[in-house]
């Protein structure tokens, strides 16, 4: 009997999943037995994910494009069914944070936070929803945790991750029952990236941050991948407009922040 949660044979497209999360995703989709298309903006970034999956043994499929630009992103849909004659599934991965106080912003660079995280976003799922609208498919938006929680010195970034999620309800009412949309919001997330930036490539300090999680470890690409395996399965199919946080757990919440500003 066939696993609900089986995605094997799916053509799946994943943006920005040259590095990182996206790529985690990737990798863990392609092992599943899912065909992968993956994306980046850049050519020489597109050919290492590509040649790296292709060691592992999956037939993935590249496409480039700036998928703020709705055009681009619709010529990479088109290509991806091009090759694989249909397609299935899209997670929409692309984002950024910038770092900066609300105070001293340029509005020019607030706007371009909400194109990286937003709109990119929402062109990916508007040019891949007559296909999968035909396909019976779904989509899942990547959020953050900045969706229900303040980010001071990164307005923009959690503005626009708010607004993704409330986009993915907004899309799942409206472009139901024949596609699914859903959201994943990861919690802090080990990657080459977040290791360097974030924790200055010192492991005492992801161990830091790991004990302020209830499973006691910050998250790994293939938590995220596993829950956007979920998504796109059948498990889900009486799941959409959800999002879905993958954080851990929180150890603590407003009431003991307080009680700890208060002992210090």
């Amino acid at each position: 009997m066939t696993s609900p949660f089986d995605i094997s044979g799916k053509v799946i497209l994943v943006t920005g999943s040259s590095r990182g999360i996206g790529r985690g995703i990737a990798e863990h989709l392609a092992e599943s037995g899912a065909s992968v298309a993956v994306h980046a903006r850049s050519p020489e970034a597109l050919e290492e994910v590509t040649a790296a999956l292709e060691t592992a043994g999956a037939k993935p499929f590249g496409v480039t494009a700036d998928v703020r630009d709705g055009d681009q992103v619709a010529a990479a849909v088109e290509a991806v069914v091009s090759h694989f004659g249909r397609l299935d599934g899209v997670i929409a991965n692309v984002g950024g944070a910038a770092f900066g106080p609300a105070a001293t912003l340029e509005v020019d660079r607030f706007r371009r936070q909400l194109d990286l995280n937003l709109t990119s976003a929402f062109a990916t799922a508007r040019a891949a929803y007559p296909l999968l609208r035909g396909a019976g498919g779904a989509i899942v938006l990547i959020a953050a945790t900045a969706v229900t929680n303040p980010t001071p010195q990164f307005a923009a970034y959690g503005a626009a991750k708010a607004a993704a999620a409330h986009l993915t309800a907004s899309l799942a009412a409206e472009w139901g029952p024949a596609v699914r949309v859903n959201c994943v919001s990861p919690g802090l997330v080990r990657t080459e990236g977040s290791f360097k930036a974030v924790f200055q490539s010192r492991e005492e300090l992801v161990e830091r941050a790991g004990r302020t999680t209830a499973v006691g470890r910050i998250g790994e690409p293939r938590d995220i991948a596993l829950a956007c395996q979920y998504l796109l399965s059948d498990a889900a199919a009486f799941v959409s407009g959800a999002v879905l946080v993958v954080d851990g757990g929180p150890t603590d919440g407003p009431t003991q922040r307080i009680q700890r500003a208060l002992e210090d």
